[in-house]
């Protein structure tokens, strides 16, 4: 045999034992692991097995090198060498060691050192989650970086300085929440994160602060930023994002470092591409330019832009890395037929995402279900029920079952339904507790008050919510004092007040009491006005430059969870349940998994719920101007982590105000089930109130359409569009009566 038959029989040979150890793959999966040297971009529709990609790509270059389909042949391959390759191709009982051997020999020559491969991802449970699924399918020696960028760019940098000290999270958040101080007594701990991921976000961009637009006033924002990094400079410390920077800042001005590493690293695999941030990416430009990028993921899933994402690194990623290549991943092994077909419908309406097919590996159907309800309460009393009887049916477990929102304000009546119904549940952001936000924890110190005036911790929160002239050495006199009672009477006793100031105490005290013997819903109406705690979240909006709505939104959802219950005592047990439960359910692994739709990102549930399926909502208020191809993204997010079953859910009213229902929903052409006049709480005889034409009565309902009679003897027919957009409501007030 001549040499060139004997490469040619070779190269087929070898190609053919290459695909063999990956024919567990599909075909679409090993063209992507068996990919040669370029920058690459796998896009992985949802389901598609993108980690099982990445493993098998670091175990492709550590096993054989990229030298699939390339000219790559041993200077001392012998002929009766094809012999054995056809014998270990075509008989897998061929165990001969000394044969296996000369195989792993003839192939191995171009393999990788792993010490030349770097594998990154965006949290360290999915760094490690990787890098033992690595070990486990036979790669025993030493294995590739598996990480964070951060952690990659702390042990580079580590190198270079002799000592790297990180921030503590909870120091971070301490100077901004002091910083803030300067401009409000009391400052919630969600605004804290959201002025710390402005700083970050800034920090990534590299753009100049002049031009940043922050989340809060600006005067405010360079008061914490200028904290923070002074901080930061006095006590030789740095944060993540820093490291980034500093990474940057010596490749760019040290080229024989940037060369180093750029020898070094010649493989870089990056999961999640679509969370990157432009830093990020100039930093992979960097060190990857001697080398090959292997990127994976899906711009259909990009939903970080507030920490500075985008889609089109995915979209356009040859304009990023020099001739990239685009490898796609089609199949969702995750979902059911009918779920895979109902996300297509949604995501095909976004524009700035890759043309791609996207095809279900499952042939069966699952249930979708769409459910329309009158109010929030309702639509937890059904997603409790129907958790309650997925579980009777034995097949499903609680932890195989979600529900997921867009906003974590969302989760309260849920929560209170499960703590009804006896439903097992954990929040994944277990730190969540809607009880803790500052306006809730006011307004409880507030009833706390009413039904004990001893209560000096409730005393001290309130007592100057809105201001009240009273001073921090009158008020520690009260809290001093060791005798358990009135707190009014002893600021009366201790305080050196002037006459004005004892009346406006006296009348502050009798107000409070008042709580007691009102009607569950007037509590807190009573507290925002009479007690002037209104005034008290409109200066504090001035002064931050926060959107009052926001707070509204609180004060709504209170309302709600207020108006459950008769009594103040009842409501305050209430809420200690939640608190516990909460506490219990961090523990608890037979639960059901309440989050928001980020939240839940990665993973996935045989059940899903998403709830409040309606404008404003999901989409968010605050993003359907500018960031509405994100919105939907999100929502494509939520529908494909659902493997068997989806249920979406739509209430016509939140906290008590008409909502449209979601275009989504639209989109997913659900709403021509008919489900709406199924569920829409409306019968004959029911009393109406219409945004134009005013109180009216049903006096039929047919199919999808309703026809009322109005006050003015008017007769008119309408279709069920009018409870979609809010425009027909059940007049509750006068079916009381």
């Amino acid at each position: 045999m001549n040499m060139e038959v004997l490469k040619t029989e070779f190269k087929y040979l070898r190609d053919k034992i290459i695909e063999k150890q990956y024919e567990h793959l599909d075909p679409m999966q090993r063209k992507a692991v068996l990919n040669g040297e370029n920058n690459c971009i796998v896009i992985a529709c949802p389901g598609a097995g993108k980690t099982q990609t990445i493993i098998n790509r670091v175990d492709y270059l550590c096993r054989f090198g990229p030298i699939y389909n390339t000219d790559y042949v041993p200077n001392f391959l012998k002929a009766n060498d094809l012999q054995i390759m056809n014998k270990s191709l075509n008989d897998d009982s061929f165990k001969d060691v000394s044969t296996v051997d000369r195989i792993e020999h003839l192939l191995n020559g171009n393999k990788i050192n792993p010490q030349n491969i770097v594998v990154i991802t965006f949290t360290r449970a999915a760094a490690l989650n990787m890098k033992n699924r690595y070990i486990s399918i036979g790669n025993k020696e030493k294995s590739p970086f598996f990480g964070t960028f951060h952690s990659l760019f702390y042990n580079i940098l580590k190198k270079y300085n002799k000592e790297i000290n990180i921030i503590d999270p909870y120091k971070a958040h301490e100077i901004v929440k002091n910083a803030l101080m300067n401009y409000l007594d009391f400052i919630g701990e969600e605004k804290v994160k959201e002025v710390l991921n402005d700083i970050s976000l800034l920090k990534n961009s590299e753009t100049d602060i002049d031009l940043f637009k922050s989340k809060i006033d600006k005067s405010a924002f360079l008061k914490c930023f200028n904290e923070y990094e002074n901080y930061k400079a006095r006590n030789k410390l740095m944060d993540f994002d820093d490291l980034q920077l500093k990474v940057k800042d010596m490749f760019l001005n040290q080229k024989s470092i940037l060369d180093s590493y750029q020898n070094l690293f010649k493989y870089i695999l990056v999961d999640e591409f679509q969370d990157s941030d432009n830093l990020q990416i100039e930093l992979l430009q960097l060190i990857g330019g001697k080398g090959f990028i292997f990127a994976v993921g899906d711009e259909d899933q990009c939903i970080y832009s507030f920490r500075g994402s985008k889609p089109e690194c995915m979209v356009n990623f040859d304009n990023y890395f020099k001739d990239g290549r685009k490898i796609y991943l089609k199949i969702n092994y995750r979902s059911v037929k009918n779920v895979v077909e109902l996300s297509k419908k949604i995501i095909c309406n976004n524009k700035n995402r890759n043309v791609k097919l996207i095809e279900n590996n499952r042939k069966n159907n699952g249930n979708i279900y769409f459910k329309v309800f009158e109010r929030e309460k309702e639509q937890a009393v059904f997603v409790s029920n129907s958790i309650k009887e997925i579980i009777s049916k034995g097949k499903y477990k609680y932890s195989h079952i979600a529900v997921s929102y867009r906003t974590n304000l969302e989760s309260r009546s849920i929560i209170d339904a499960f703590l009804k119904y006896n439903v097992k549940f954990k929040l994944l952001d277990g730190q969540y507790n809607f009880y803790e936000h500052f306006i809730c924890k006011d307004l409880i110190a507030y009833l706390k008050l009413a039904v004990n005036m001893c209560d000096k911790n409730s005393f001290m929160r309130i007592i100057n919510r809105p201001f009240r002239y009273i001073g921090k050495v009158n008020i520690k006199k009260v809290i001093d004092n060791r005798i358990k009672e009135n707190c009014f009477d002893i600021l009366r006793q201790v305080g050196d007040l002037p006459i004005f100031q004892l009346k406006n105490i006296t009348v502050l005290e009798r107000n409070i009491k008042k709580l007691n013997r009102m009607k569950k819903q007037d509590r807190i109406n009573y507290i925002l006005d009479k007690l002037d705690y209104m005034d008290y979240l409109k200066n504090y909006c001035m002064k931050l430059n926060r959107d009052m709505d926001e707070l509204q939104d609180i004060i709504g959802e209170f309302k709600e969870a207020c108006g459950e219950f008769d009594s103040i005592e009842s409501f305050l047990d209430n809420i200690e349940n939640v608190a516990q439960t909460l506490e219990k359910g961090e523990k608890e692994d037979n639960a059901v998994t309440l989050s928001t739709i980020h939240g839940v990102k990665g993973m996935e549930f045989e059940n899903v719920f998403i709830i409040n399926c309606s404008e404003g909502l999901i989409p968010h208020a605050n993003s359907i101007q500018n960031n509405l191809e994100e919105e939907r993204r999100l929502f494509y997010v939520g529908v494909t982590r659902a493997i068997d079953n989806l249920t979406l859910c739509y209430s016509s009213t939140i906290r008590k105000k008409a909502v449209d229902v979601s275009r989504f929903i639209e989109e997913c052409d659900l709403l021509n089930s008919g489900e709406l006049m199924k569920n829409c709480g409306l019968e004959t005889g029911d009393y109406v109130v219409h945004k134009v034409f005013g109180s009216g009565k049903i006096i039929d309902k047919e199919d999808n359409c309703l026809k009322v009679l109005f006050s003015d003897n008017r007769e008119i027919g309408f279709d069920l569009s009018v409870l979609y957009n809010g425009q027909l409501m059940k007049d509750a007030a006068r079916k009381c009566l």
